[in-house]
């Protein structure tokens, strides 16, 4: 008995198990791949794709079509994560041409460039911030081609050598924005600006521990620090209110220490009686003031006249009584010598007159309340 191993009807039948057919379109509709058995491989001459019958019987369905590279490289484009890049050049460039320039020396980024290296480029003017593929050999007329999947905003590339070797990238439509632990332009001032010495967890190490106590948390620190300076803290309550900030209370000491005991130098041209020692009730934040002390000496050369003025006052009325007393004298008496104080609903001052010009040194003690709150 014989035995077929071949047999040949527009195409290829292998002992009946399966066929190679040659055809146009889309195989299985009907004749001889409808026919066909199962595992037979068909080839549409049209586009050079093939086909591998899944399942016996007639119908499109019946085949599947077998992937090639570009059906690889097709579903490759718009994925984000991109093909790692070699380089990211952010050198400018006013074209392509000048790209394409630079690229055939041989080097970019201070690293060597060779055929097939994916260059990530975002600043030629003219073409897409994308990457672009050396194709030929540099150096001797090779060229750039941009890759064919285009940057769109989300897509993520990882940059292999070169200044920004090892650090990922991500493109938010406009520009590439360096992404990840690396990319510590923002991240790495913040670090830096809280002190912080590494990546990571890190326990507070603080430059002083008056208040606060290392390894706790900024929010523990801000607590110790607010009980200190916080409700009550201040005792006793001279000048400070409880319950202020701290600079209110400052200000509030400052204006006590320094309007309740003031000293003046001046002068005066003689003639006219002339404040030389003036207080601004309301610019000194002073409440309820009702007496005053200056000691004020007035020199004229080598001739001195020293006393102690002292006055009660009533601001609402303008009434003011006072003395002079603890008078002393050096020289000859300074001529037509008038020294008196005054008062309005706003100030106070101290006034002197001479025949001629005197000079004037005057110190002034309140005996008054001071309040910042009024």
């Amino acid at each position: 008995m014989g035995l077929s191993l071949f047999q040949v009807k527009k195409g290829i039948n292998i002992d009946g198990l399966s066929q190679v057919l040659p055809g146009s379109g889309v195989p299985g509709a009907a004749g001889d791949t409808a026919l066909a058995p199962k595992g037979s491989v068909y080839l549409d001459s049209a586009n050079g794709q093939m086909y591998v019958k899944k399942t016996a019987g007639s119908g499109t369905d019946k085949w599947v079509r077998i992937q090639d590279k570009g059906d690889m490289d097709a579903a490759l484009q718009g994925i984000s994560w991109r093909e790692p890049a070699k380089l990211h050049v952010t050198t400018s460039y006013a074209d392509l041409a000048a790209a394409t320039t630079a690229m055939n020396t041989g080097t970019l980024d201070g690293t060597a460039v060779v055929a097939n290296d994916r260059i990530l480029f975002d600043n030629i003017t003219g073409v897409n911030k994308n990457v672009f593929v050396v194709t030929g050999t540099p150096g001797s007329g090779a060229t750039l081609v941009e890759d064919t999947n285009t940057a769109t905003k989300g897509d993520a590339i990882y940059v292999q050598s070169g200044t920004d070797a090892g650090k990922q990238f991500s493109y938010n439509g406009t520009i590439w924005v360096q992404q990840g632990a690396a990319s510590s332009t923002e991240i790495g001032f913040l670090q830096a600006f809280v002190g912080k010495s590494a990546d990571g967890n890190e326990t507070p190490d603080y430059s002083s521990n008056n208040v606060v106590t290392d390894a706790g948390s900024l929010e523990t620190a801000i607590g110790e620090l607010d009980n200190k300076i916080g409700t009550g803290y201040t005792e006793p309550v001279n000048f400070i209110q409880l319950n202020d900030a701290v600079m209110k209370g400052l200000h509030q000491l400052d204006i006590n220490l320094s309007a309740a005991r003031t000293f003046h130098f001046g002068s005066i041209s003689g003639g006219t009686a002339e404040a030389v020692c003036t207080t601004d009730f309301a610019t000194h934040h002073i409440e309820g003031c009702f007496s005053v002390e200056w000691r004020v000496v007035v020199a004229s050369g080598n001739d001195k006249w020293a006393g102690t003025v002292s006055a009660i006052f009533n601001r609402a009325t303008s009434e003011i009584d006072y003395n002079i007393s603890s008078i002393l004298s050096l020289g000859v008496p300074i001529a037509g010598l008038e020294v008196y104080p005054v008062v309005t609903s706003t100030t106070l001052s101290l006034m002197v007159n001479a025949t001629n010009a005197v000079t004037t040194f005057t110190t002034r003690t309140l005996n008054c309340y001071y309040d910042i709150y009024s």
